[in-house]
């Protein structure tokens, strides 16, 4: 009897690696920086830290329904090919499901991991009850899943949904996709920290600088997040601004496709408290009456776990559809 999945979630920044149960729940995991690897070099230390997880837990690997794989790229859903990663250098048009069966011997179910973790709010969090859910994570990079009748929208490559690389300003800084403008160039953690000490450099008064000792190179989201919770003008502005932006993105989004629900995670979305009231000022400014009227936001809700829980809901979905 399968009793247990294995679930990745494949981060520019950070990778994580659970063992759950069939009811969604963490039993054991395991997490390690990803630019300490190159490609061949990451899916091998994915597949030590997997095997790491099994010996520890002392289950047998027959007992895996699969292991499912969130990956922040554009994917062939699927063949489980990744054609390249935004923020991951090397890797294009890698066939991560097939050398990963190789590897572990399991089934594999790759997707984009903001996909992966909408199927995890949809099913245990912020989404229950609803069907038609835009999700957009905040991180190193900015990710999106557009969800319709309740299923993943794919498009017609399977590589809909990616909400960061929206144009919000058709002459706007270059991206990390190769064009200008993108959401992701002002809201992604490196183009935002840029923008914040820009700013102190140029003489703006703000409490983080102290909070930092006096290191820019020491300034960090959550430090700007404790800054505007004590209320410094200059942090709370950072963070108005990084609402608005969004904001200008959803609105296009909310009046396209006329959604429930949008629900924010990732790491930058810890500071969802400073920046759902722009995102809603703007959505409320730009979007059509009825549109607008319709839509809610909410914070996700199932914090760090969200990619690997994402994950092992994608492996139950594919193996009930014989994927």
């Amino acid at each position: 009897m399968k009793r247990y999945i294995a679930g990745v979630d494949l981060g520019a920044t950070h990778t994580k690696i659970a063992v759950l149960d069939l009811r969604g729940r963490v039993l054991s995991k395991d997490t390690f920086l990803t630019k300490k690897y190159r490609k061949d070099s990451l899916i091998k230390a994915v597949a030590a830290a997997l095997n790491g997880l099994i010996d520890k837990n002392k289950i047998q690997k027959k007992d895996f329904l699969g292991l499912g794989i969130g990956v922040p790229g554009l994917v062939d859903f699927k063949r489980g090919l990744v054609f390249y990663f935004v923020n991951i250098p090397d890797w294009k048009n890698v066939p991560l499901k097939k050398e990963m069966r190789g590897i572990t011997g399991l089934p594999v179910f790759v997707d984009n991991d903001v996909n992966a973790m909408a199927l995890g709010e949809l099913r245990f969090g912020a989404g229950k009850g609803h069907k038609e859910v835009i999700c957009l994570t905040l991180g190193t990079g900015a990710g999106g899943a557009v969800v319709t009748d309740g299923r993943i929208y794919r498009g017609a490559d399977t590589a809909a949904g990616e909400i960061g690389h929206i144009p919000i300003n058709e002459n706007g800084p270059l991206c990390n996709c190769g064009s200008r403008g993108c959401l992701e160039a002002y809201v992604g953690k490196d183009y935002f920290l840029k923008d914040v000490k820009r700013g102190l450099r140029k003489g703006a008064k703000s409490i983080v600088i102290n909070m930092a000792h006096g290191r820019l190179s020491g300034i960090t989201p959550e430090l700007l997040q404790r800054a505007a919770e004590k209320g410094d003008s200059f942090a709370i502005g950072k963070w108005r601004e990084y609402g608005r932006h969004i904001g200008s993105a959803l609105a296009g989004i909310v009046n396209l496709l006329n959604p429930e629900l949008i629900i924010i995670g990732g790491g930058m979305s810890g500071a969802y408290r400073h920046i759902a009231g722009p995102i809603r000022e703007v959505i409320d400014e730009k979007a059509m009456r009825i549109q607008k009227k319709t839509v809610k936001l909410a914070r996700a809700k199932l914090g760090n776990d969200a990619g690997v829980i994402g994950a092992a809901e994608l492996v139950k979905i594919s193996a009930a559809r014989g994927a």
